[in-house]
């Protein structure tokens, strides 16, 4: 297998994965970057011809992990779909662990569609966690002046506060503190958001501040983790460019500030993979799936992203 510095992979077939794809190898920008794109050839050759009405750039590196060819329909759930999508991640992740690929960026995956492959996971996230035998993985979405990194991800509200412990806030700070090499800095300025509204104001307003997320930053802090908070979450994003990292403590308290900054041009990141994972900030889109309208502006930004954690990582390890 030819060593590529980077490789897409091409997501669910049913949904816009490849169209993005398609568009990004579209672009002249693309031919600056050592990449190839991971999917099936003959639906590479069919959304070209069919949804985008012209021929296949030369340039652009297709690597097939089988070459199955089955049916399947614009914006439809699919147990053929997820497994292709599956084989997909299973392939880019072999390449990069093996060292022939230096980051891996990923389309959109469909949760229905891989489970009904068989595949009984939340997302992409757990599944390249399971495959590279690691558990203590974030998700951090990174805007353009916003970087943020998720304590807890996909629980309902009414849930969140019993998945708040000190190992689940550590691991968020030694993520992100971690992720200081692919941004330029190896000691980076993190911020810790409260749970609480006013971060619980000394407890008037919840415990989980004082008896939780206060105690588990000054555990970093004597680890040597330039680390602060807890701040109130509605302020402390209104100063996200003093800060290279801020933690929020679930879903949408972190990802409303970085939507909101970067709307359909977030970069989503795994932090503590053996490798570089970026992904765009969107679904499967199945509503407009075929339609050839769907922007790549989201995925390009996730290549550039990659490109740029790729480039300080090797300048640092060079040190």
């Amino acid at each position: 297998m030819k060593k590529y510095s980077l490789v897409i992979t091409a997501g669910d077939p049913a949904g816009i994965g490849y169209e993005t794809a398609c568009k990004f190898f579209l672009q002249e920008e693309s031919k600056k970057y050592d990449t190839a794109l991971i999917g099936h050839k003959w639906i590479v050759e069919k959304t070209y011809n069919d949804i985008l009405k012209t021929s296949i750039p030369t340039h652009l590196n297709i690597l097939e992990p089988d070459n199955n060819i089955f049916d399947y329909e614009y914006g439809k759930i699919s147990a053929k779909c997820g497994a292709a999508a599956i084989s997909y991640i299973d392939y880019a992740v072999k390449g990069a662990l093996d060292g022939k690929f230096d980051a891996v960026i990923t389309c959109p995956i469909n949760k229905k569609s891989i489970k009904d492959a068989g595949y009984n996971f939340p997302g992409h996230t757990e599944y390249l966690a399971y495959l590279s035998k690691v558990g203590n993985v974030s998700m951090m979405l990174a805007g353009s002046h916003v970087k943020t990194i998720l304590a807890t991800t996909h629980y309902p509200v009414k849930d969140i506060a019993s998945h708040i412990t000190e190992e689940i806030v550590f691991t968020a700070i030694e993520n992100a503190y971690n992720a200081g090499r692919y941004f330029g800095t190896l000691n980076p300025k993190i911020a810790v958001c409260g749970l609480n509204p006013h971060a619980g104001d000394n407890g008037a307003l919840g415990y989980e501040e004082l008896n939780i997320i206060n105690p588990t930053i000054e555990k970093a802090r004597l680890k040597g983790i330039n680390v602060h908070g807890a701040y109130p979450a509605d302020t402390i994003y209104t100063k996200a460019q003093e800060w290279d990292f801020i933690i929020a403590m679930y879903h949408d308290q972190g990802m409303i500030a970085v939507k909101m900054d970067s709307f359909g041009e977030a970069v989503n990141i795994t932090l503590n993979l053996p490798f570089i994972r970026t992904s765009v900030d969107h679904g499967t889109a199945f509503d407009i799936a075929g339609k050839g309208i769907c922007s790549c502006s989201s995925l390009n930004k996730a290549v550039k992203m990659a490109q740029m954690m790729v480039n300080y990582d090797k300048s640092i390890r060079s040190l």
